[in-house]
């Protein structure tokens, strides 16, 4: 009798986290309806900086709820927003930041380091966010000039350097291939080119082994 009572109660159990996801999923269904009934009526940048906010408080709470295991890959699959969940947490693909040839590559030496790509470039030539993000910072900064750097997903920063205008501020959110600014020239009378960084909290990525063209165009010396 105990056990039978035992296995109710778990079976209970059970149906109600089911429930309680499948709630979820319905609230953000509705939600969403609601949040496109409220851009409607703002800006376009508002719009952008509400809708990112949003989506990361999603994915927060799609992510307590996966790993209490309240919501299962196969629940999400159900509502077809399994896909939609996994890409919250993708970084990749993402795509170039702008046309050119790479003239210097990553350094590592501790006295003279050189933590990115210089991407000879045309001069004031579009320079495009890699992937969607929230600029952390858009200012002029010593040795790299006007520089603009972008938090993405997981951690990884994506970092803009040399460049003769930018066009984007501390706080925006932007979009995936979003002009962010144009290609400059650094002070010691360099030709024109990007200075591009990616960085995964605090370990440099080289670019050319996530952009395939960056790899056949690198005349940079090893």
């Amino acid at each position: 009798m105990n056990k039978q009572k035992k296995n109710i109660n778990f079976s209970v159990s059970h149906l109600f986290i089911k429930i309680g996801g499948l709630f979820a999923i319905v609230g953000i269904i509705v939600g969403a309806y609601l949040l496109i009934q409220y851009y409607s009526q703002h800006s376009y940048r508002e719009q952008l900086a509400n809708l990112n906010i949003k989506e990361q408080k999603i994915k927060t709470m799609l992510d307590l709820f996966v790993e209490q295991n309240m919501v299962s890959d196969s629940l999400l699959l159900q509502f077809d927003l399994l896909q939609d969940y996994h890409n919250l947490n993708n970084f990749l693909p993402i795509s170039k930041p702008v046309d050119g040839i790479i003239t210097r590559g990553i350094i590592q030496n501790k006295k003279n380091p050189h933590n990115g790509l210089d991407i000879a470039a045309i001069f004031k030539s579009d320079v495009m966010a890699t992937q969607k993000g929230f600029v952390v910072l858009s200012d002029k900064i010593d040795y790299l000039g006007n520089t603009v750097i972008i938090v993405h997903p997981n951690n990884y920063y994506s970092l803009y350097a040399h460049l003769n205008k930018r066009l984007v501020s501390n706080r925006d959110f932007v979009e995936k291939n979003q002009i962010i600014g144009s290609v400059g020239k650094s002070e010691n009378y360099e030709g024109p080119h990007l200075h591009f960084e990616i960085w995964h909290n605090n370990l440099i990525i080289d670019p050319r082994n996530l952009i395939k063209e960056y790899k056949e165009k690198d005349v940079s010396i090893r």
